[in-house]
């Protein structure tokens, strides 16, 4: 998703990226099993968190690539775009857990509204910057998590109609349209070759 430099990284900065990376994850995955019993409001609060935690470090990763790889801008100067619209979809996750320790539960959710409408700009622009190929990504990306979720909303309707399981919260449910969200992006990604 970046654009082609006239020569390639160096082995040394490989595996420093490649380590940076690394040390990054498990950063990350430490700070999610310390910070999980501090939710513990059940499986909603873990998912959300997961779901919150994957674009910060995905926001992470651009920044560390558009710094390692000195004159790259990404696709069309989309790199910091795409920072910020993932820094903000994670905080976004995280705030309605954490802000109200903080803040009063009106003014996080005034916050909230603010952020998402920075958000959507954000989107919208980075979508008028994008190349041809970034805007397919992202089409493939809404349509596979659309066409995935409406099947499973469909039978988890049917069965919750029918009494085989109970109802999920809101709060749930986003966090599994975010979740399938994420992994439709990996797929999309994956078959325009980039990984």
């Amino acid at each position: 998703m970046t654009a082609s430099s006239s020569s390639s990284p160096s082995l040394a900065a490989r595996i420093l990226t490649i380590a940076l990376l690394a040390a990054g994850g498990g950063a990350t995955g430490f700070a999610l099993a310390w910070v999980v019993p501090e939710v513990g409001s059940g499986w909603e609060d873990t998912l959300a968190l997961g779901v919150g935690t994957i674009p910060l470090a995905i926001a992470a990763m651009v920044a560390l690539t558009l710094l390692t790889r000195r004159g790259s801008q990404g696709i069309k100067g989309c790199g910091g775009l795409q920072m910020l619209v993932m820094a903000l979809a994670g905080v976004m996750m995280l705030l309605p857990m954490f802000g109200a320790r903080f803040l009063p539960p009106a003014l996080v959710m005034a916050l909230l509204l603010a952020l998402l409408i920075v958000q959507s700009a954000a989107n919208l622009l980075l979508w008028r910057r994008a190349d041809e190929m970034l805007r397919r990504i992202m089409s493939e990306t809404s349509t596979l998590a659309f066409w995935a979720l409406q099947t499973a909303l469909f039978v988890y309707a049917a069965a919750e109609r029918l009494g085989l399981v109970q109802g999920v919260t809101a709060w749930g449910m986003i966090g599994i349209l975010m979740g399938v969200y994420f992994v439709a992006s990996a797929i999309a990604a994956a078959r325009r070759g980039i990984h």
